[in-house]
């Protein structure tokens, strides 16, 4: 009787072991394979006879399956995980577990393993789509905009733009402040354009391009016969060419104590005198100034005018440099992308694994910089998409061939921020290559659930936090 009813039971267990979708696979405590059942089979395009009596490393010199989940737990003697590579091209994600009789030696070694090829494929696709649908949304939402180089989403800039809008409808002077290469140019222009002398000229020197003798000329013009190598017919300057318009003048720190003077006369007087001439001048000009300089420390120096920075000093706007405006980073390379495309005739396209690591760096040329180096991208890369290896090797590689380097902004961060700044950088660049938390973990030395918990934060926590602003 009680021969029969182990009987029963044993063959319901048999019943159970074979009716398991997932693949069960038994060796003893030696690596020799006891038992397989039919998922087994199927994964491994083998039959149970040409597998059971086999050892596990004969199984894996014939390239049944790699890695062996089995020797794992039989040398380290706890669970494994592992995602295992079959002869036919398939992908199983394998759970090892050891069996131990009372006196804790290990008897039997039982790997149930889940078929996740189709599951990886289609994270791949959906990982391509979404590359694809943020790239095309990013160009949708990019050609929305009104100005391109003024695209903004960052909350500090758009509070700049709705200054500029707000001051456009006045005609009190601006002085622009901040770092070189912010776009302080275009702010200006945009200021213009939103002005009602839009229509008129709008003007632009750079006061530290021409020497000391030459600007005044430039600016206000002289009379025929001024002075020696002077034109016969004698020259107008910028602000009567930008009569009714807006004149620009860029790095207005630099312009010479002399020529000061002559500034500060026009913006109090509206009238000028040209060089050599006697008669004044009157011209209605907008003045906009900008300067990535101290000016009240020039004053304090004795080179620049206190009452001339209060003049220019009406309406002060300050253009955050791009380190605190990083949602604006993607749609301004999206711009400079177009840009190119219609200068050079070459066509790229950034995928969103770039992007990220657009947004990640750090830029201390501001726009300019980062314009500067999109374009040496696009002329000499052969890949019609630009991606994150491309954008990595680009930025760190010239300059730091075996390490990312700190950015500027992190040198005053703490060690525990700086050391999260570096293994933030190892787990993207691993994950870029190894696409899935058991294959890194492998890579790395560490256990899966340590490397989930990295991924997400470092990973997918961060493309979340960012896409929310893009």
């Amino acid at each position: 009787m009680q021969d029969s009813l182990y009987e029963e039971l044993y063959a319901e267990l048999i019943s159970v072991f074979a009716a398991s979708y997932d693949e069960i696979f038994v060796t003893d405590g030696n690596g020799y394979t006891v038992r397989v059942n039919n998922a087994c089979e199927r994964n491994y395009g083998l039959t149970a006879e040409k597998m059971v009596g086999k050892h596990v490393t004969e199984l894996v010199a014939e390239g049944i399956f790699s890695p062996s989940a089995t020797l794992d737990v039989i040398k380290h003697r706890k669970q494994i995980n592992l995602v295992q590579q079959t002869q036919n091209g398939r992908k199983l994600l394998v759970t090892a577990t050891p069996v131990f009789n009372q006196d804790g030696e290990l008897i039997r070694v039982v790997s149930n393993s889940r078929d996740i090829t189709e599951l990886l494929n289609l994270r791949e696709q959906l990982d391509m789509l979404q590359e694809k649908v943020i790239s095309y949304e990013e160009a949708f939402k990019q050609r929305e905009e009104e100005s391109g180089i003024l695209s903004s989403r960052s909350p500090s800039m758009i509070s700049v733009l709705e200054k500029v809008a707000k001051v456009a409808r006045v005609d009190s002077t601006v002085l622009l402040l901040g770092e070189s290469g912010v776009g302080k140019t275009h702010i200006a222009r945009y200021l213009h354009e939103a002005s009602r002398r839009k229509s008129a000229p709008f003007l632009s020197i750079n006061c530290s391009a021409l020497p000391e003798s030459l600007i005044e000329s430039e600016l206000f013009g002289y009379e025929p016969g001024a002075f020696s190598g002077a034109h016969e017919k004698g020259k107008n300057g910028l602000f009567e060419a930008a009569h009714h318009g807006t004149l620009f003048l860029d790095e207005i720190g630099e312009l010479p104590l002399s020529v000061q003077a002559k500034l500060l006369s026009v913006l109090q007087d509206r009238q000028f005198l040209r060089i050599g001439g006697t008669k004044p001048v009157k011209v209605d000009v907008r003045i906009i100034a900008a300067t990535n300089q101290d000016l009240r420390q020039k004053v304090e120096e004795k080179t620049f005018r206190n009452d001339l920075y209060y003049r220019l000093n009406v309406i002060p706007i300050v253009i955050p440099p791009l380190r605190e405006r990083k949602e604006d980073i993607v749609p301004l390379a999206i711009r400079f992308l177009d840009e190119y495309k219609e200068a050079y005739g070459i066509e790229k396209k950034i995928s969103y694994s770039a992007s990220e690591e657009l947004r990640r760096a750090d830029w201390p040329g501001n726009i300019r910089e980062l314009r500067n180096f999109l374009e040496r991208l696009v002329i000499t890369l052969d890949d019609d998409v630009i991606n994150a290896e491309h954008i990595k090797a680009a930025l760190y590689n010239e300059n730091h061939p075996e390490s990312p380097g700190l950015p500027a902004s992190m040198k005053d961060q703490s060690l525990k921020e700086q050391l999260d700044y570096y293994e933030g950088h190892i787990i993207r660049e691993a994950y870029t290559r190894y696409k899935n938390t058991y294959a890194l973990a492998d890579a790395l030395g560490i256990s899966q659930s340590s490397a989930a918990r990295k991924v997400k934060k470092y990973v997918r926590d961060s493309y979340a936090r960012n896409d929310s602003r893009v």
